[in-house]
């Protein structure tokens, strides 16, 4: 919402706080806050946060009065003056602060100090620029806990702090938490933000639709899978380092300089550079298949970065519901150091798209000259149980797809094709081109007797209406749109024979 810009004075550090002008006349309502923060906030989808403070006028406390419980420290630190914008992110008001370099915002926490009940710390913040060096500090009568390094963008952030450990942290009470401090750890010179919305959240729910066979769930900002065949859950959870891992099932990465060793099995990423940040994010939960993204970023100087499309590590994963996963990794190390040689060494042996079929499964992939400061790598790991040989031969050995339309000519390829033949190793499924609203195509098995185990599809669009898709006359079941405006279905079962599959919708546009 738009909102009026009053200057506040009394408050060092601190240079305004936003208000909205009453409405004139008409009968229009305004939503609760709750309300309006329920629907800004996905975090809150469970119905149980609480404000800390949100700069509105209530029956309880005044939008003034909460900027009183905001100081600097030190207290003599002054920023440059500026007012810029005047957009807040739910309701009525907002503060702005112009922080001194090296000093720190501290709030003074007035109504809620027992953190037991929650899993994150979230809060509303508008950055001018691209910032890794925002870290959150809560202190208690006897102690205090700094969070990791977080990621902030141009524009409003919705800033997520996991709190969960706060619970076995020595000395800390996480009952009597008495003030929040907010730095930009690496900032020389002063930083202008503006800040809404601070919230407690608890966040603990199961993440509706997955696939029969997964389940997934999320609490604070980690993520853990029950999968097929495995005795024990998947979980995708923040390192001491600030990276998301998957604890015993995370892949080890080596990289040497050139002429360097990668002797032993321990992580070696010295060099991406001492300084990281991590984040986390569910691509897609769908009847189909899960996937998530964890990025490890290496920012080459403090405090800003000239672009996210530099110096990071990205691991994105795809599970489906009959056991495989795809786990496709991108390095890029661009205006870093010369990196010589680099080694891959999954959890369990996998098979890898870079190598032959004939090759089968390698505990490991080592890669003895890297190419450049880019290289992408994607490999399916051993099914747990069932029918191991079927599904992981299968990616390898995908069998071929003939287009009859669009034609042969009109293929479209995903940039995880590896060998441009309509299968994406990079999420193990097909991936094909749509023109007028249809696609239609036939599935060969690799050879006689070796068929297919549910194939899974992607076919381009986008369409306009309703889509269906047939397999020799008979209808799939559970098709799903995907954001990109793509389709993504399973054909079920085992197929042994060449299979004519189409897919018939409204196009929005042309099609491809």
């Amino acid at each position: 919402m738009l909102a009026a810009l009053v200057p506040l004075t009394g408050c060092t550090g601190l240079v305004g706080w936003f208000e909205r002008p009453a409405p004139s006349g008409g009968g229009s309502r305004v939503e609760p806050l709750p309300v309006q923060q329920a629907r800004a906030y996905p975090e809150t989808v469970t119905g149980l946060f609480v404000s800390l403070a949100d700069f509105e006028d209530s029956p309880a406390r005044r939008g003034v009065d909460q900027v009183g419980l905001f100081s600097t420290d030190p207290s003599g630190g002054e920023g440059s003056r500026r007012f810029v914008l005047n957009i807040t992110r739910t309701g009525a008001g907002a503060m702005q602060v112009d922080l001194a370099g090296g000093a720190e915002l501290v709030f003074r926490i007035s109504h809620v100090h027992d953190f037991t009940p929650y899993t994150l710390l979230s809060m509303a913040l508008y950055s001018e620029t691209l910032r890794d060096d925002l870290q959150v500090t809560l202190t208690t009568d006897r102690a205090s806990w700094t969070s990791h390094r977080t990621l902030v963008r141009p524009g409003w952030n919705y800033v997520l702090i996991d709190i969960q450990r706060l619970k076995s942290l020595e000395d800390f009470d996480s009952r009597k938490v008495r003030t929040l401090r907010l730095a930009f750890a690496d900032a020389a010179g002063p930083v202008t933000f503006y800040l809404d919305d601070i919230m407690l959240i608890n966040n603990r729910r199961l993440i509706e639709p997955a696939p029969p066979g997964i389940q997934l769930t999320k609490e604070g900002l980690n993520y853990t899978l029950t999968l097929p065949g495995r005795e024990t859950p998947l979980t995708l959870s923040q390192s001491p380092d600030g990276l998301w891992r998957l604890g015993l099932d995370q892949a080890v990465v080596q990289l040497a300089p050139r002429g360097g060793s990668l002797d032993g099995g321990e992580e070696r990423l010295e060099l991406m550079g001492p300084r990281r940040v991590g984040q986390v994010e569910v691509l897609e939960n769908n009847p189909v298949r899960v996937r998530l993204a964890s990025t490890w970023f290496f920012p080459t100087r403090a405090g800003e970065w000239a672009s996210l499309a530099v110096r990071q590590i990205r691991w994105e994963y795809t599970f489906y519901g009959d056991g495989r996963w795809v786990t496709h990794l991108e390095l890029n190390n661009a205006g870093g150091q010369e990196i010589g040689s680099l080694r891959i060494r999954p959890a369990h042996e996998a098979f890898w798209s870079s190598l032959p079929p004939a090759v089968g499964p390698r505990p490991e992939l080592a890669v003895k000259d890297f190419p450049g400061t880019v290289g992408k790598w994607s490999y399916l790991c051993y099914p747990p149980k069932g029918d191991e040989r079927s599904r992981t031969w299968n990616y390898v050995n995908p069998g071929s797809v003939t287009m009859q339309l669009p034609r042969e000519t009109e293929r479209v390829f995903a940039s995880g094709d590896v060998n441009k033949d309509g299968f994406d190793e990079s999420q193990g499924c097909y991936f094909l081109p749509s023109r007028g609203g249809q696609c239609r195509f036939v599935l060969a098995p690799p050879a006689p007797g070796a068929g297919l185990l549910n194939p899974v599809f992607r076919v381009a669009g986008k369409w306009d209406g309703p889509v269906t898709a047939s397999s020799t006359g008979m209808a799939i079941r559970n098709l799903v749109r995907l954001d990109d405006g793509s389709v993504l279905f399973m054909l079920p079962g085992f197929v042994p024979f060449r299979t004519l599959v189409e897919v018939i919708g409204g196009p929005a546009g042309a099609g491809q």
